[in-house]
């Protein structure tokens, strides 16, 4: 048994090896021996493994290469410089007020990117935004045959397929993170692209080598759907379908991380509470956390609630939009989407039974 995990920690380190080489053909055949070693190790221990449990293990060497090149990639960029110690990831979908909190949390104290997108009459106050991570982002996505109004959700193949260009997207990412802030600061990245795009990230995540921390904005799947169509010039059904695809893809990948789920209307009323909230989940995931010399309750004043121009109807009644079958069942999930995510009180557990529930019936919806 010792002899087979022992050749198991070897055939990794192989594996590694032709990683850093970029032979991605021989470290998936080294990691399918280790795999396999470490299997004869637990049956040399006298434990029966069914050839079931033999294939499944098998099956996860693309999954393990996938982790093991991005951890290795994100491992040798700390080593040569400093990135920012600590991340806090704005997953929000567009026009959902995700550029009035990032633009407080900045104005608190938080790092901004230095490539910022200018501010237009649609955001006078800027969008907070990267200018890098948004085309880094668009480019990835129209590798994978996507775009930024794509509603059918990303799956494990995905990513898989297209490992290439995923390793290339996470490399372009940690060269943004290098150049565009300070060195060991505390960096704010936001881009409603990432709802989608956070898969590719939980390799970083599990590695334990970067501090991330998540806030994410939740509106009115209807205001964002009417702000959509007007900045966009999407139909009301398509923004609520965008709206359920980013919101349900921004909760499912921030579970089991720090996060702060924070309500548009909140944001507007209450925005020193919400300010209050973000300092604390930035505490909690970092004990090193210190309150930079520049963080102020004076950051609210950048919430500006009369730059809100779309408000969701109050009636029960089916809009006239919406009175297809289609449209509707749309809607009502989305509603009840909603409903789950700003209801205050609700443990995580609890939150993500019901979001999974909800999970599966959006996608009994996608064609």
């Amino acid at each position: 048994m010792a002899r087979a995990l022992v050749l198991g920690h070897a055939l990794f380190a192989v594996a590694q090896l032709h990683i850093l080489n970029d032979d991605s053909e021989s470290a998936a055949t080294a990691l399918r021996q280790a795999l396999a070693s470490s299997l004869d190790a637990v049956q040399a221990a006298g434990i029966g493994v069914p050839a079931a449990v033999h294939q499944a293990v098998a099956d996860q060497t693309d999954g393990l290469l996938h982790t093991l090149t991005s951890q290795l990639d994100l491992a040798l960029a700390i080593q040569s410089g400093d990135p920012p110690c600590q991340l806090a990831l704005v997953l929000g979908m567009h026009r959902s007020g995700t550029s009035a909190l990032t633009g407080m949390l900045v104005q608190a104290g938080l790092n901004a990117p230095r490539d910022l997108m200018p501010p237009t009459a649609r955001n006078p106050q800027g969008y907070w935004e990267s200018l890098g991570v948004m085309e880094v982002n668009d480019r990835f996505l129209q590798a994978l045959g996507r775009n930024w109004a794509t509603c059918q959700p990303l799956a494990e193949q995905d990513w898989h397929r297209h490992a290439r260009a995923a390793r290339q997207w996470r490399a372009e990412l940690l060269q943004i993170l290098h150049t565009c802030y300070p060195a060991r600061g505390r960096a704010i990245l936001k881009d409603p692209r990432l709802c989608v795009l956070a898969p590719g990230l939980e390799p970083w995540l599990e590695s334990d080598l970067i501090n991330v921390v998540f806030v994410l904005p939740i509106r009115h799947p209807v205001e964002v759907a009417r702000s959509l169509q007007s900045a966009e010039g999407t139909t009301l059904p398509e923004g609520v379908q965008l709206w359920l695809a980013h919101v349900l893809a921004a909760e499912r990948y921030s579970r089991g991380y720090e996060r702060l789920i924070v309500d548009y209307e909140q944001l507007l009323e209450q925005p020193h509470s919400v300010l209050q909230g973000c300092e604390r989940i930035l505490k909690q995931a970092d004990s090193t956390w210190r309150r930079p010399a520049e963080w102020t309750a004076d950051a609210t004043r950048f919430v500006n609630p009369e730059l809100r121009h779309q408000r969701a109807e109050t009636t029960s009644e089916i809009p006239p939009w919406a009175d297809s079958a289609a449209d509707a069942a749309w809607l009502e999930l989305a509603q009840r989407v909603h409903s789950q995510m700003v209801q205050p009180g609700v443990g995580e557990s609890e939150r993500n039974d019901a979001m999974d529930a909800l999970w599966q019936e959006w996608e009994s919806l996608l064609p």
